[in-house]
């Protein structure tokens, strides 16, 4: 009797006890992800979802060069021709952009420059867009002349450009090189110097504009005399007017500056102010677009040299320094309020 009812209680406890699931006794169960560059196709769903590197890379695409389809979202990449818009570059087995021309590794250089504590935020861009002149209006550039002109840029201490300018130049010889930025924006040398070789290998010879989404652009083109100047050397125009002395120091005198003596526009903009003194405007800017630094007094003489030496004929001068800016100058000019009294 009593072996029976401990029979009967062991059966009910076995019938109580909770089924031994696979789900149990295994770890939980994780997604695996395929690299990008070695998955044979794009993986989808939410979870391969993954953040942007430095140079906003898709990760979620196959970019592989040897692919014959490019994903949907990828850029276009090509081969290059005289009317092309995008730079040469090409896709490395690591999933890098290199500039084909230089061999710089975008990806490698964005990864050093997020490390430093002056790194920019740049690099938001894969490909900048690329216009060559056509050869009519500039051909001739000597491609190491572009790296001599890269050389004479200022920049600062952890080697990226000011944030006081939006317009730099450099020149060597056959090359200009121009530099189109938002005033607060700045780009390091090594982000430079790849656009700029990555312009000159595009448009060979030629030059052109390469532009980004961040508005910055980078022109290089033929560097002639007219488009080059030398600081305090008087530029006159041929025609005659009638332009007296003391109508443009009358001019000068009236340029409007702040407590300092430092020229200042009346609308607020730091680079120019222009003022009209019976026949003659005189205008006083910086080149690159930044502010004046130094007093009227230490622009007076070489005011002074240009309507000595220019006369009746309008003209212009470059005076070294004295913007905030680290390659600006200030150019001052005078030229009739009516060229219609010109002869």
């Amino acid at each position: 009797m009593i072996s029976k009812v401990f029979l009967a209680y062991i059966l009910i406890a076995l019938s109580a006890a909770p089924p031994t699931a696979a789900a149990e006794t295994d770890g939980p169960a994780t997604a695996s992800v395929i690299h990008p560059l070695d998955a044979p196709t794009a993986p989808t769903g939410p979870s391969t979802a993954h953040p942007a590197t430095p140079v906003n890379l898709p990760t979620g695409e196959n970019l592989s060069p040897t692919s014959d389809h490019q994903a949907a979202n990828a850029p276009a990449i090509s081969g290059h021709s005289p009317a092309d818009t995008t730079a040469p570059v090409a896709v490395s087995k690591a999933g890098n952009f290199i500039d084909t021309a230089t061999g710089h590794s975008v990806q490698k250089d964005a990864e050093m420059n997020a490390t430093s504590p002056h790194a920019p935020e740049h690099y938001q861009e894969i490909l900048p867009s690329t216009t060559c002149f056509p050869r009519k209006k500039s051909h001739g550039i000597e491609n190491h002349h572009c790296d001599k002109a890269l050389n004479k840029i200022v920049f600062a201490a952890n080697q990226t450009l000011d944030k006081f300018s939006s317009l730099i130049f450099g020149n060597y010889k056959t090359c200009n090189v121009y530099v189109h930025k938002p005033q607060n924006a700045t780009l390091t040398k090594v982000q430079l110097s790849l656009m700029v070789h990555s312009l000159t290998s595009a448009c060979h010879s030629v030059g052109g504009v390469s532009s980004q989404a961040s508005q910055i652009a980078v022109k290089v083109e033929r560097g002639t005399k007219e488009n080059t100047h030398e600081v305090d050397r008087p530029i006159c125009k041929k025609q005659t007017c009638p332009l007296t002395q003391s109508d443009c120091l009358s001019a000068f005198y009236q340029l409007p500056t702040n407590a300092n003596g430092i020229f200042v526009h009346s609308k607020g903009r730091r680079h120019y102010a222009r003022v009209t003194s019976g026949n003659c405007t005189v205008t006083a800017s910086t080149t690159d677009l930044s502010a004046f630094v130094i007093p009227r007094q230490f622009i007076l003489p070489t005011m002074k040299k240009l309507i000595n030496e220019c006369a009746e004929h309008p003209g212009k001068i470059y005076l070294s320094g004295g913007a905030k800016g680290y390659n600006g100058d200030i150019l001052l000019s005078a030229h009739p309020a009516n060229e219609q009294l010109c002869e």
